[in-house]
């Protein structure tokens, strides 16, 4: 199934074709394999989210139905493309990250409709139960987890950190993951910011993601209603320039507050108003390993993380960042304000510090190692990918940053076919 210039093919499925997360990820694959192998990426129509394949002469497909909707009938039709064109492009690999093919491709497996020849592989950007999730939906989710991951045949199965491996372990029948191939494979950031120049007098707070329950908007709204006067707020992202979303958000502000937020709709170059920041918000219910907040590394900037789970690890991480939300709004907004005393106070020394932590576990140096091993693992072509993969861009980490007290066994950093302890979950 290799291609005709000896490369193997690579099919990256993602779903929307808005900025998010996963079409970023996807963008970092695509940088990280497209030298050792044929990469085609298929989306939904794309909206931005993967315009810059373009500039790198790798292929785009949209499929209309990979992305979330109520008509059974597109969904259908996005199905029956999908493996049509899995069928016809015989890709040796068939890496899938959005949730809905995820879910769609499964049941398909599940019910013997589509029996791949590749290798298939499931990237968890974030786990559809657990804390932050609506209690019903995310106990549905759990049960409809564990009945395809019992159904259908053995797969690869990629988790963003041991954290996350560790919690789908603990809440999984036991032996459900024994049947998959368990790897894990940290998220990166490749931003390359632009120099800070950050307004005197004035404490930009900076928002990125798109509207909706997971991200909270309302909460941050709230909480920045706390803030001194000298405190602005910028919200950005896919549907932040809508008109409802305002008419939300002015809703439980006054106007004075509301005055000071600004809504700036969804950006294909986040550097301009990373630079006018001094510090990142992110009021999540929950999240998988928020490319935002690496970026926001990247950028040497401070952090405030609502508690989702997976955010105390970050802060642990970070030389100058918040926990919020497990105290009232007021006195987390006078920590807020206590702690941007604190990074101008020492301004360059929390910025390298920052910017170091990036560069120790989510560069895209580490990155392109671990991705490219990964795959050299998974297709058995270690003499195609190990050699010169990461472009002389720096060596992994040699622990790859393990989060958890008691961290998945593992061969390798970027690869692992033990299976996670339920009792270590």
């Amino acid at each position: 199934m290799a291609g005709s210039e000896g490369r193997p093919k690579i099919l990256l499925v993602g779903g929307d074709g808005r900025l998010s997360g996963v079409p970023r990820h996807i963008l970092h694959l695509t940088k990280a394999l497209r030298r050792q192998a044929q990469i085609t990426v298929v989306s939904d129509r794309d909206q931005g989210g993967y315009t810059p394949l373009a500039k790198m002469q790798v292929r785009h497909i949209g499929i209309a139905g990979l992305r979330n909707s109520f008509s059974p009938w597109l969904l259908f039709q996005g199905l029956r493309d999908l493996l049509r064109l899995c069928a016809s492009e015989a890709p040796e690999l068939i890496w899938v990250h959005a949730r809905l093919p995820a879910l769609l491709m499964r049941i398909a497996m599940a019910l013997r409709i589509w029996r791949p020849d590749s290798h298939v592989m499931f990237t968890y950007h974030g786990l559809p139960f657990g804390p932050g999730h609506h209690p019903v939906a995310g106990a549905l989710s759990r049960l409809i987890e564990g009945l395809l991951l019992h159904m259908i045949p053995p797969v690869h199965l990629v988790f963003l950190n041991h954290r996350m491996a560790h919690l789908m372990a603990g809440r999984m029948p036991q032996g459900v993951l024994a049947r998959h191939r368990i790897h894990i494979l940290e998220n990166c950031s490749d931003l390359r910011p632009h120099t800070r120049k950050a307004l005197p007098d004035v404490r930009t707070l900076v928002m990125t993601g798109r509207t909706g329950r997971q991200k909270d908007y309302e909460y941050a709204a709230r909480l920045f209603a706390h803030l001194p006067e000298n405190f602005r707020l910028l919200m950005c992202g896919p549907g932040t320039e809508s008109v409802s979303f305002q008419r939300g958000i002015a809703g439980i502000l006054s106007s004075d507050t509301l005055g000071r937020i600004s809504f700036a709709g969804p950006l294909s170059d986040v550097r301009d108003v990373l630079q006018q920041a001094d510090a990142y918000l992110l009021t999540s219910r929950y999240e998988g390993v928020p490319i935002g907040a690496l970026e926001a590394f990247e950028a040497g900037l401070p952090i405030i993380l609502r508690n989702f789970d997976g955010a105390a690890d970050l802060v642990a991480i970070h030389p100058c960042s918040l926990l919020i939300g497990q105290v009232d709004q007021a006195e987390d907004a006078h920590r807020i304000d206590q702690m941007l005393d604190q990074f101008y106070a020492r301004e360059h020394e929390f910025s390298e510090k920052i910017t170091k932590a990036w560069s120790d576990i989510w560069s895209p140096g580490v990155f392109n190692q671990n991705a490219c091993n990964l795959i050299a693992a998974v297709l058995n072509a270690s003499k195609l990918f190990a050699p010169d993969c990461d472009h002389g861009d720096p060596a992994p980490h040699p622990d790859h940053h393990r989060n958890t007290a008691d961290p998945v066994p593992i061969q390798q950093p970027w690869c692992t076919d033990a299976l996670p302890s339920a009792g270590n979950g």
